[in-house]
């Protein structure tokens, strides 16, 4: 077999095992992250009216939970556009979480990940219980189910080239002219890839 032939087969099936074991670790790591009773982890619990302080990471989700049949003022203090709390009325998201005993009233979204300090304002009642919930978005695992994902169609298409140079470059078979010099013999092999000169120096 051409030693190309070889190296394309040998790189295309290197590549897909590989990317293979990538999407398998990375589909795994979705899977677990979806697979899961409530929205995330316990990050924080209080009572209105209270400020929290924590750090807060641009690759979480972090959904705020009111007491039920209670209400709450939530601010990102010193926030902006990118970095504050978006009420679930904004994005018609009221209905997408539910903890026993609570009611979901939004996320605090952060671009920047750093230290934030959160303000809650409690109703007239007060005393109102609130948790924070943190989602971390697996990104380890969409990068490795993607890149797995295009790393096997890539060592696909390398197979399949070198299948096609497995059936077009074959292997040549040598040709071979003797020239006759006196009683010397001088054969001369023809083989492009094996140009050697053998000389027979039988009488």
């Amino acid at each position: 077999m051409h030693i190309m032939t070889k190296v394309t087969l040998g790189l295309g099936a290197v590549l897909f095992v590989i990317s293979g074991i990538a999407f398998a670790i990375g589909g795994a790591e979705l899977d677990s992250a979806m697979d899961r009773d409530r929205a995330g982890e316990v990050y924080w619990t209080g009572n209105t009216p209270a400020t929290f302080s924590g750090e807060f990471n641009w690759d979480s989700n972090y959904y705020v939970f009111i007491e039920e049949g209670r209400s709450v003022s939530v601010e990102v203090l010193d926030g902006d556009e990118y970095n504050r709390f978006i009420p679930c009325e904004e994005d018609n998201s009221c209905d997408y979480f539910y903890e026993p005993g609570y009611t979901y009233v939004g996320d605090i979204y952060v671009e920047q990940g750093g230290t934030w300090e959160v303000k809650f304002s409690g109703d007239v009642v007060g005393d109102s219980d609130i948790m924070i919930l943190e989602d971390k978005i697996p990104v380890g695992g969409f990068l490795g189910a993607f890149g797995g994902c295009c790393g096997i169609c890539g060592a696909l298409l390398v197979l399949i080239i070198g299948g096609v140079l497995a059936l077009t470059l074959k292997d040549q078979p040598k040709v071979q002219t003797s020239i006759q010099f006196d009683n010397d013999l001088v054969v001369v092999n023809e083989n492009p890839e094996d140009s050697k000169y053998d000389q027979d120096d039988s009488a």
